[in-house]
């Protein structure tokens, strides 16, 4: 079976690293051969990606053109698109090649204004009908989608992403230069809510002046963070430590992760945290961290933008004598999901 992965790039990211242990899985576990086309060949990520697969990258000014001549010479059973948006390359290939897309983000983003987000919708619906199935990351995104119409129900199914294997718990030992901390690990991003974060943080150091948070990540609003932090005075609680090729040790010996998202599909770090038995914190944001806690009974979830009552959540956490039980992550795991990846791919062929 060939299956050729479309990519944006190899930016550091939740679609990129679960991607990765998706193509690992199926080149070690299954009879498969894999390529790679990509809009850019650029990001943290680009070698490791070389050395799993060839890569095709699309030119800036012919895409339209170059995709589908690209999938006639590669001649693969199996096309699939990492994010939503790029199945739009799918609407110049043959239909003998199976299409699949995998929606990771809700359809109707909280920053859009209402006429972007019908937007968003008839486009995707548009594009989905061309496609054979969608892959959707959570069943709040499944919902979602056939709620609002995108998508039939029998079109879609709902497979949890590959997160977990052995590799995370060997990194997760490694010493870490920070102790007592709380840690968030993802792209500084409007959609991660770090500016929440930093009026959560600066409301719980009222109570406990050395509060410690460590940001594991880097993006656009880097720059605006950073001087929203000095402007807070919390730059001794809040470090922005930059991308790293092991967050996992971040996790492993913090505190509790803390998620602060405005949006979400289902957030990779929860998933990791929950195998490495951090406590969670997280708002209870569209779609994921319901779904992930068992509607709370497995982690502190807060309602959406309760700024206060997410300051107190992490202020309490410490005085627990027992912390709630972690969420079971099973479906989450390598061989699990790889398979039902593999099981979609045979049955539409």
């Amino acid at each position: 079976m060939h299956i050729v992965f479309v990519f944006e790039d190899f930016c550091l990211g939740g679609v990129e690293r679960v991607t990765e242990q998706l193509i690992t899985g199926l080149l070690e576990g299954y009879n498969c051969r894999v390529s790679i086309i990509c809009e850019r060949k650029s990001g943290e990520l680009t070698s490791r990606f070389d050395k799993l697969a060839p890569i095709y990258a699309l030119s800036d000014k012919n895409a339209f053109i170059t995709f589908p001549r690209l999938a006639d010479e590669l001649n693969p059973d199996v096309i699939l698109f990492t994010k939503g948006g790029l199945s739009k390359y799918g609407l110049f290939v043959p239909k003998k090649i199976k299409k699949i897309a995998v929606q990771h983000v809700p359809i109707n983003l909280p920053q859009e204004n209402y006429f972007k987000n019908i937007i968003r919708r008839l486009g995707a619906t548009f594009l989905y009908s061309q496609l054979d199935k969608v892959v959707c990351v959570s069943k709040g995104i499944l919902t979602n989608l056939i709620a609002l119409n995108v998508v039939k129900k029998s079109q879609a199914v709902c497979i949890y992403n590959p997160v977990l294997d052995k590799s995370i718990e060997r990194q997760a030992i490694e010493n870490v230069d920070f102790d007592d901390y709380f840690v968030c690990v993802g792209r500084l991003h409007h959609q991660k809510g770090y500016d929440l974060l930093i009026e959560t943080i600066y409301e719980a150091k009222k109570t406990i002046n050395d509060i410690k948070v460590v940001i594991v990540g880097d993006g656009p609003e880097h720059d605006n963070l950073k001087e929203k932090i000095r402007s807070k005075k919390l730059s001794d609680n809040i470090i922005l430590h930059g991308s790293q090729s092991n967050p996992y040790k971040y996790i492993a010996n913090a505190n509790a992760i803390l998620l602060t998202s405005r949006w979400e599909g289902l957030p990779t770090v929860l998933v990791e945290a929950a195998f490495l038995k951090t406590p969670i914190i997280a708002f209870d944001c569209n779609y994921g961290p319901r779904e992930l806690t068992n509607n709370g009974e497995n982690g502190h979830l807060i309602d959406f933008m309760d700024i206060g009552n997410f300051a107190n959540a992490i202020l309490e956490l410490n005085k627990q004598q027992k912390l709630p039980i972690s969420p079971n992550v099973e479906p989450f795991l390598l061989p699990v999901a790889t398979d039902s990846y593999y099981k979609l791919f045979k049955s539409l062929l």
